[in-house]
């Protein structure tokens, strides 16, 4: 029997904050692997050859020759952007700089970088409100970032942080063309993890895998499973569910959840605790967002690989 109408936006309320708990939720898992067993390279291994392997089926069906209605060209500009070197600036980061920093300069410096280049390529302005979070959000950027700017020699969190910013240009582009090729978010991603699959020779050929097979099997199937199916496919289709039911607009109001939640499970998980100056960054990001959120394009096309 179909769900009664009512339910119907409480059903898409639950996908999209379950989708933030996946996005938010992955800087922790990352950066406590990374601190303890695994390299960036192993964890990209594990989402790649997953999210790659499980997309591979869907890219077949529909033919290679169409690159599943995209084309090659667009398809592998997008996979550079929100496919492997993404991924691989997120964990060297996150080997760097702790979970907080990405949970909030990733999704906050994606909008300012997307309306920049939304209104250069396509001529779309920011409405007054929007620039207000964006301004917001650069100053709790600046706030976040500024006691690892400032700190002791040989702290390399500051080395994190401009890697979070590298990635969130990445996405924002992503973001933009998107929207501006109208790419369905299912094809891209279906694209951005199978063209990510060539890594993996690469990565037995110049690793061999030695940490990954040493590592606790548990550990491994937990990230196999959170990186390359939690993150990569079931938050993409969770988030979608808000969307369909939500509006884009309204479902993006979701995005201020990925700081908080990032933020918050960084203390009991990694020991990881900010300082006040970091926390009111922290609170000015995620007021930010949500000022933003739906006004211009800025952090709606997170539907895409997993922030």
């Amino acid at each position: 029997m179909p769900a009664a109408p009512r339910s119907r936006p409480l059903v898409a309320v639950a996908a999209g904050v379950l989708a933030m708990l996946l996005y938010g939720g992955q800087f922790v898992v990352s950066r406590f692997s990374l601190q303890h067993t695994l390299t960036p390279w192993d964890l990209a291994a594990l989402r790649f050859g997953v999210a790659g392997l499980l997309c591979l089926p869907f890219l077949l069906r529909r033919g290679l020759a169409s690159a599943a209605g995209i084309g090659w060209r667009r398809s592998l500009v997008l996979a550079i952007t929100a496919g492997a070197p993404y991924t691989l600036i997120l964990y060297m980061g996150l080997a760097a700089a702790p979970a907080a920093h990405g949970a909030v300069i990733i999704p906050g410096a994606t909008p300012l970088f997307a309306a920049a280049f939304a209104w250069v390529w396509l001529g779309e302005e920011t409405a007054p409100l929007a620039l207000v979070g964006l301004g917001l959000i650069l100053t709790g950027l600046v706030l976040v970032s500024w006691p690892g700017i400032t700190g002791p020699a040989g702290d390399t969190t500051w080395e994190g942080d401009v890697l979070f910013l590298a990635a969130a240009v990445l996405w924002a582009i992503y973001t933009v063309l998107v929207r501006r090729w109208q790419v369905r978010p299912s094809r891209a991603i279906v694209m951005v993890w199978v063209l990510a699959l060539p890594y993996l020779p690469i990565y037995w050929a110049l690793d061999g895998g030695a940490r990954l097979m040493a590592a606790p099997r548990g550990e491994v199937i937990f990230q196999a499973l959170y990186q390359g199916v939690g993150v990569a496919l079931v938050a993409l289709l969770l988030y979608s569910r808000a969307i369909r039911a939500l509006g884009a607009a309204s479902a993006s109001f979701f995005m201020p959840l990925i700081p908080v939640i990032g933020g918050l499970l960084g203390v009991p998980v990694l020991g990881e605790i900010p300082i006040p100056v970091q926390v009111v960054g922290m609170a000015a990001v995620t007021v930010g967002i949500t000022l933003a959120a739906g006004r211009s394009v800025t952090v709606s096309a997170f539907t895409g690989g997993g922030v």
